[in-house]
């Protein structure tokens, strides 16, 4: 009989206590809890008023558990990096909020056309190929174990940084050379043994190599406070291995559009232009990652749409709807074409493809049917701000693309 009384009591209890979170949960102040995200970027000098909206019942703690009240604007400004604090409920802990500080970033947006030129940190292999021996077909490269996509970086410990300085030190027939490569990232050594072909001649490795890289692409940004660049949202790779290509050095230089190639279904289409070693150096490449290239700019270019340049936009305030591209497609230089962004995808941390992006300028579509190979890179405007950049093209759909965060082009700029 006790214990039948006692399983009345607790299920009266779980019943009234389902039912006051169903009461609790109905509150506006519930509501706001819920939509409250677990990350929020404020302005250092802004403060923060989405925590204290909650009121009573609710609390917040800060990391080291004292209770704070109103705008947050004093402690966050006296303080580097990020802040948590806990909400609770009647003094129960039920939600950690990260509190990201910022500094609002003035950046000068690109959309430049532009000549990309980069030498490899090594030399890359493309590809493997046979010589003729007493034995037959034989590659000593294949035998050493080396595929294409590697990176030579040095023989015998001398730094490679040139075809013919592999060539000449590794000139003599039957000589064993320690070989140091970087494959998918990951360095290792192997053992290279040059052979002479059947009819003579100098010693060879059996392998194509490629020193460096040249095309064209779009200026995305760079910082006016530090004129540091970003540009195209994607590495520079090898056309042949699709390896990206790790930057020994590099420029940007100023290039002359010639002509268009109109994108269609199936088939991208193609901005043709042109630079060579008289053309004006803009930048110099330090780095190619998969979220573009960066350096620094070696002068300071003035958009003609946007001198004054634009603040930076963070992805939380990126909304679907009406936006703009830069971008130069022919000599009349940097052009502002409208599109709208159709989708955008929550990235906590840095991605390629943050937002999908569709052409509704008809000038652009008449000349270009849209996004075309050449404007990797160009800068998407919102409200203002520089949002992200185009990446790549629809192949099936020439007036879409995607678009990478204008944010994590900025923060690989500052690495």
């Amino acid at each position: 009989m006790r214990n039948s009384s006692r399983s009345v009591g607790l299920k009266s209890a779980g019943l009234i206590l389902c039912a006051l979170i169903t009461a609790l949960n109905c509150l506006p102040r519930f509501a706001e809890l819920r939509e409250l995200p677990n990350d929020i970027y404020v302005d250092r000098d802004n403060g923060c008023d989405a925590l204290f909206s909650l009121g009573a019942p609710f609390s917040v703690l800060d990391e080291t558990g004292v209770a704070v009240s109103g705008d947050l604007s004093e402690t966050l400004g006296n303080r580097e990096g990020d802040a948590s604090y806990v909400v609770r409920l009647f003094g129960i802990p039920i939600k950690q909020v990260n509190v990201h500080v910022r500094d609002e970033v003035y950046v000068m947006p690109g959309g430049e056309t532009v000549g990309i030129s980069l030498y490899c940190d090594g030399v890359l292999v493309v590809g493997l190929g046979d010589i003729t021996t007493d034995s037959g077909a034989f590659s000593p490269a294949a035998a050493a174990g080396i595929k294409a996509g590697d990176v030579i970086q040095t023989v015998d410990g001398t730094r490679i940084e040139s075809v013919s300085q592999l060539v000449n030190l590794c000139s003599e027939t039957g000589r064993t050379y320690a070989i140091g490569l970087v494959r998918g990232g990951e360095s290792m050594s192997v053992n290279l043994t040059p052979r002479q072909n059947e009819g003579g001649g100098n010693a060879s490795m059996g392998m194509w190599v490629r020193e460096s890289s040249a095309g064209i692409g779009t200026l995305s940004f760079y910082v006016m406070s530090t004129l540091r660049f970003g540009a195209l949202g994607h590495a520079v790779t090898d056309a042949d291995t699709g390896t990206i290509i790790p930057a020994r050095e590099g420029e940007i230089l100023q290039a002359d559009v010639v002509g268009i190639v109109e994108g269609k279904q199936g088939m991208p289409g193609e901005i043709k232009g042109t630079f060579g070693i008289m053309s004006r150096r803009l930048a110099r490449i330090e780095d190619n990652t998969e979220f573009g290239v960066y350096g620094t700019m070696t002068q300071a270019l003035v958009n003609p749409v946007y001198p004054e340049g634009l603040p930076l936009a963070y992805p939380e305030e990126i909304t679907t709807g009406e936006a703009s591209i830069l971008a130069s497609i022919d000599n009349g230089g940097v052009r502002e074409y409208r599109c709208e962004i159709v989708k955008i995808y929550q990235q906590p941390l840095t991605e390629s493809k943050g937002m999908v992006i569709r052409i509704t300028d008809e000038e652009l579509i008449s000349k270009a049917g849209g996004i075309v190979q050449g404007m990797s890179g160009s800068p998407i405007i919102q409200n203002g701000r520089l949002v992200g950049a185009v990446t790549h093209v629809f192949i099936n759909d020439p007036l879409k693309g995607y678009g990478i965060y204008a944010l994590w082009m900025y923060e690989c700029s500052n690495h």
